[in-house]
């Protein structure tokens, strides 16, 4: 209790003494607490973002855009400005931000606030942010009518389960509900449970979504497009190569670019060039080993990953778009089937009833 009371010992009391609003107005804040470390959304973090870019860009020093209103949660901005003002490292400045700042996007705060590059880096990042809002928003809308069709589905389950043609409706509540939740609870049990597996980077629901079709060509295009965009960025604020290597790597979600990023990073460390190793590893296509090699040689090297970027990440939006209308489609062809068998089962029922009283 203590972890989100810090008073637990009062909270007896209060209730011991009837002051509930006492009580209440201390369990809001834990809430308040407890909640302010949880993720923003996309939408937030873009506002976030653009709004520090564009403060830092009119002359304001980090912790004065900080110690502004903004989406962040007040009481970690006020923490972050008060390390700053202590003198803190950059590194550890960001690394002690909650968890409402992504642990993918610290690196490339952290380059660009060391080499001066921090107003350009935050406005890619918004414009990032942006994006990834706008293709969730699409998939949870693409999402909403087979869903709704399958809750539906799952009410006619329930009430053509308590329907018997000899006796009638034999009306239970308890066995209302137990129909409806013997079709919900298995669908959004595997939907809570696939969702925290990949959160968590499982290999087994990672390897089971990359054999879906669309599904897996969208994530192979969506961690080139992430990685790409994440060493371009991690080199134009100013990182080591090596270091941009091993951390784009890991910001990708794929176990093999990881792979082969953790080879090229030790091969940069024996003083040799990345480009030398890239078609021995096939994740990468032939288009990106040719474009890294033409930017290493004319030294845009940072510019064409960022092209690459922009170029895998239309690739990954038109898979999405092929998923966001196919897996709806099944699944909503896969409820009027479950709702025509109900239906049909029943009615075989009823011819089936009519057919042993005409006997």
């Amino acid at each position: 209790m203590g972890r989100f009371f810090p008073h637990g010992n009062l909270v007896g009391r209060l209730f011991r003494t009837g002051n509930v609003p006492s009580f209440c107005t201390l369990a809001s804040l834990s809430l308040l607490h407890w909640a302010s470390g949880l993720p923003l959304s996309h939408a937030k973090l873009a506002s976030f973002y653009l709004q520090l870019s564009q403060q830092l860009g009119a002359g304001l020093t980090l912790a004065q855009a900080l110690a502004d209103r903004s989406a962040a949660p007040a009481d970690d901005c006020a923490q972050l400005v008060r390390r700053i003002e202590a003198g803190e490292p950059i590194a550890a400045i960001f690394n002690a931000v909650g968890d409402w700042l992504p642990a993918d996007d610290r690196p490339f705060l952290i380059a660009a606030a060391d080499t001066g590059r921090l107003p350009r880096i935050l406005q890619n990042l918004a414009s990032r942010h942006e994006e990834l809002g706008i293709q969730q928003s699409r998939m949870v809308q693409a999402c909403l009518y087979p869903v709704g069709v399958l809750h539906f589905g799952a009410l006619i389950f329930a009430y053509f389960r308590l329907l018997n043609w000899e006796t009638g409706l034999n009306w239970s509540t308890p066995g209302f509900i137990a129909g409806v939740l013997m079709i919900i609870l298995p669908f959004w049990s595997a939907v809570v449970l696939l969702s925290v597996l990949v959160r968590r980077r499982n290999p087994l629901a990672l390897g089971l979504l990359n054999v879906l079709p669309a599904i897996g060509a969208y994530r192979r295009q969506q961690a080139l497009a992430d990685f790409a965009f994440a060493l371009g960025h991690l080199l134009e604020a100013g990182a080591p190569i090596g270091s941009a290597w091993s951390k784009a790597g890991t910001i990708a979600n794929s176990p093999r670019i990881a792979v082969a990023a953790a080879t090229v990073r030790a091969a940069i460390d024996r003083g040799l060039a990345p480009s030398t190793l890239l078609n021995a590893h096939p994740v990468f296509p032939a288009a990106f080993v040719s474009l890294y090699r033409t930017g290493e040689i004319t030294g845009n090297l940072d510019q064409n990953l960022l092209h690459l970027a922009a170029t895998h990440q239309e690739l990954a939006q038109k898979q999405l778009k092929l998923a966001a209308s196919i897996y709806p489609s099944v699944l909503f062809f896969a409820v009027a089937g479950l709702v025509l068998y109900i239906v049909f089962s029943a009615y075989a029922g009823y011819i089936g009833n009519l057919n042993h009283l005409m006997d």
